[in-house]
């Protein structure tokens, strides 16, 4: 996989629509798994088991109609070079990912994280650890915009397509279209979480470097 490169230098508060449409389409270029039954679950949960930063998102077949919205039909998560998509619909179990989403070890990152977080308890209780969500990193660093398109746009002058994001999920099997749609949401979380932790690891230092000494 080709680097990413990030913004330097100061960044803009927000955007406007009209500059992020301008801007060159990103999509992940690493490995896509798909896991559809227990044995396959198990497997990827235990290559993930080591990570220590993961992207992490969730995606919903959307209802056109008023009612309860549809419970969540795939979880996502991806490290530098891998996405792994689980297929929660039709089993509706969590299974062995429960290792992974109690894990206070494991960073999982994203957008909204805490309402996936919520979502995914009706389907299976857990107690959520290690989640950390992207927007109070993007206000530490006077980001206005905290949405995963504005962000993408402010740290990597990229535009993140949401063409999929209103497609069936429930589907079998996921088009090519979704799975990378799928894979570049939660690979694009992981990166913006690294690049902002670094900025403010960065800033902090900078601060203190600045305090006159016997201060």
């Amino acid at each position: 996989m080709s680097a990413l490169h990030s913004n330097q230098g100061e960044l803009p508060s927000r955007l406007e629509k009209s500059e992020i449409n301008d801007l060159p389409l990103i999509r992940f270029h690493g490995s896509i798994q798909v896991a559809e039954d227990k044995k396959s679950f198990q497997k990827f949960v235990n290559q993930l088991s080591k990570q220590k930063v993961l992207g992490f998102d969730i995606e919903c077949k959307p209802n056109f109609k008023r009612g309860p919205n549809n419970p969540p039909a795939l979880i996502q998560l991806a490290t530098a070079d891998q996405a792994f998509l689980f297929r929660l619909y039709p089993v509706m179990k969590l299974g062995p990912l429960i290792d992974i989403l109690e894990n206070p070890d494991i960073i999982k990152t994203g957008v909204a994280i805490k309402d996936d977080a919520y979502n995914l308890k009706k389907i299976e209780e857990f107690t959520p650890g290690g989640f950390e969500d992207l927007a109070p990193l993007a206000q530490s660093l006077k980001i206005e915009q905290t949405g995963l398109r504005n962000l993408t746009a402010i740290f990597f002058s990229q535009r993140l397509s949401k063409s999929a994001q209103l497609s069936n999920w429930q589907k079998s099997p996921l088009s090519p279209s979704q799975q990378t749609y799928a894979a570049t949401d939660a690979w694009i979380s992981r990166e913006l979480y690294l690049i902002m932790k670094a900025r403010l690891a960065a800033s902090s230092s900078d601060a203190e470097e600045s305090i006159p000494e016997g201060e």
